[in-house]
C-alpha cells in the first residue's frame, strides 16, 4: 500500500533543489515521488502543475513500502505559491518542509537561465527580461510557449524572506529545515548528514555528492523548441508511433538529442550597475531571511 507523502521540499528555484533530492533518492528508507515536481499544491499555478488530480497524485507514490521511512516530493515554486504550504499542512500536518536558499541576485539570473533552456523564456537579455516584468504581469510579451506569467514574474520569485514568514506562519519551526545554497555547496556531506537527521531516517554512510543541475543552454533554439513544445502535428504522429511500436527506443532518441543540443557553460557576469540594482531590490527581503535564520547575509548585499 502506498505511504502518503511526510516531507516536502518546496523551493526555491536553482537553490540546490535537484542536487538534494538526487541525492537522497537511492536512500533505502527514502522514496522521492518519479516525477520531480508535480506542483499538485500549487492550484494557484494555473497550467503549470505538472499534476492535477488526486488520483494522479497518489499514484506517484504507489511503489513506497513500510520500510520507505521518509516519503517525499520536491516542487521549487511551493514557496512561491499563495496557497500551497498552507494546503500541504491540510493534507499532513506532520510533514517536514525543507526550504533552500542563496543570494536572489544569483538565483533569478541563474532562473532566467534555465527558462530559455525550457523554452519558457525568449528574451535572452536577463536585464530585457527583468523590464518586461511588469508588461508581462498585465498578460503583455509573454513568451508563447510559457506555462505561466508568474514564471517570469522574477522578483516574486526571489523574495526569500515573505516567502519563510509565510511557511513559518503555518509550520512550527521545528518541521522546518532552512538550507543556504552557500553551505550546501561549501560542504554538501554537512548539509546531507543534517538533512537526515530532520527527516528522522538511519544515515546510509553516503560520501559521494557529485555535482548536480549545472547551468545549460540550448545550441540551436528551433531544435531546442521543437523537441520541448513538438506542433500539434509533430505530438500526433509521436503518439501514434509510441502507440505502435512502444515508447521506450523514442524516448531514448528524444533524451539523446536533448543531450546533444546542450551546452554546460558559466554564464557571463552582470554588470555591475545592474547587479547593484537588483542587490537594492531585494535587500529588504535578504535582511527579513537574515533575521528569520539568524544568519548574518550581509555578503549577498
Amino acid at each position: 500500500m502506498a505511504t502518503r507523502p511526510n516531507f516536502f521540499i518546496v523551493g526555491a528555484p536553482k537553490c540546490g533543489t535537484t542536487a538534494l533530492y538526487e541525492y537522497l533518492r537511492p536512500h533505502p528508507n527514502v522514496f522521492m515521488s518519479p516525477v520531480k515536481e508535480p506542483h499538485f499544491f500549487a492550484t494557484d499555478l494555473g497550467e503549470y502543475p505538472f499534476v492535477r488530480t488526486w488520483e494522479e497524485y497518489t499514484a506517484l507514490f504507489q511503489e513506497s513500502t513500510d520500510r520507505h521511512l521518509a516519503v517525499g516530493e520536491a516542487s521549487v515554486y511551493y514557496l512561491r505559491s499563495s496557497v500551497a504550504i498552507q494546503k500541504i499542512h491540510q493534507f499532513n500536518p506532520e510533514a517536514r518542509i525543507i526550504a533552500m536558499f542563496r543570494n536572489p541576485v544569483d538565483m533569478v539570473y541563474s532562473l532566467h537561465s534555465q527558462l530559455l533552456y525550457w523554452s519558457h523564456e525568449v528574451e535572452t537579455d536577463f536585464e530585457t527580461a527583468w523590464r518586461l516584468q511588469s508588461r508581462r504581469r498585465q498578460g503583455l510579451d509573454l513568451p508563447s510557449r510559457s506555462k505561466g506569467a508568474f514564471l517570469v514574474q522574477y522578483e516574486d520569485v526571489g523574495r526569500f524572506g515573505t516567502q519563510v514568514e509565510r511557511l513559518l506562519s503555518v509550520f512550527p519551526p521545528n518541521q522546518v529545515q532552512l538550507i543556504l545554497y552557500d553551505d550546501f555547496t561549501r560542504s554538501p556531506q554537512r548539509i546531507y548528514d543534517e538533512t537526515i537527521e530532520f527527516l528522522r531516517i538511519p544515515h546510509d554512510g553516503r560520501s559521494d555528492f557529485p555535482r548536480i543541475n549545472e547551468n545549460k543552454r540550448a545550441r540551436v533554439t528551433w531544435i531546442r523548441d521543437l523537441i520541448r513544445k513538438p506542433p500539434p502535428a509533430l505530438r500526433r504522429v509521436y503518439r501514434g508511433v509510441k502507440e505502435a511500436v512502444g515508447g521506450g527506443g523514442l524516448d531514448v532518441l528524444k533524451s539523446r538529442m536533448v543531450d546533444l543540443n546542450t551546452v554546460r557553460e558559466r554564464r557571463p557576469p552582470l554588470s555591475p550597475a545592474f547587479r547593484s540594482e537588483l542587490v537594492e531590490t531585494f535587500r529588504d527581503e535578504v535582511a527579513l531571511l537574515s533575521r528569520i535564520m539568524n544568519r548574518d547575509l550581509s555578503h549577498w548585499t
